[in-house]
């Protein structure tokens, strides 16, 4: 299931942070992973992707 959509803009150090909420279900790999997308305010970097970071929450 990809859910995509946009995190926040990363602050002036650089960093971003997202909060996982809600009850996910246990025992079910998840996967998220950071990207750039060229585009978006900077005419030097181009597109890049973050390895997958995977989470498997449980009780």
């Amino acid at each position: 299931m990809n859910r995509g959509g946009r995190c926040p803009q990363p602050d002036s150090s650089g960093k971003s942070v997202v909060t996982l909420t809600g009850t996910p279900p246990t025992g079910y790999r998840f996967r998220v992973r950071d990207s750039y997308i060229s585009g978006s305010g900077d005419s030097v970097n181009t597109t890049t992707y973050g390895a997958w970071k995977y989470l498997t929450f449980t009780k």
